[in-house]
């Protein structure tokens, strides 16, 4: 299922396919997840019968970071 998070400071809106990604980002790139609201997209987005989100979303892909 699909998790929009919004920064609640900056309003800045990242999309990931599940919650886990979303945890995974807010906690590494975005300062804890205690600075973000989490909100399941309901549907999938791409459908074109989907309804439009009012605010562009963009989506960050996320790499894993390994210390060499």
């Amino acid at each position: 299922m699909a998790v929009k998070i919004t920064h609640l400071t900056s309003g800045q809106q990242v999309r990931f396919a599940n919650a886990d990604g979303a945890r995974r980002y807010a906690e590494i790139m975005g300062g804890g997840v205690e600075k973000w609201r989490f909100t399941v997209v309901p549907g999938d987005q791409s459908s074109p019968l989907a309804p439009k989100l009012s605010v562009p979303v963009v989506n960050v892909p996320v790499w894993r970071m390994t210390s060499r």
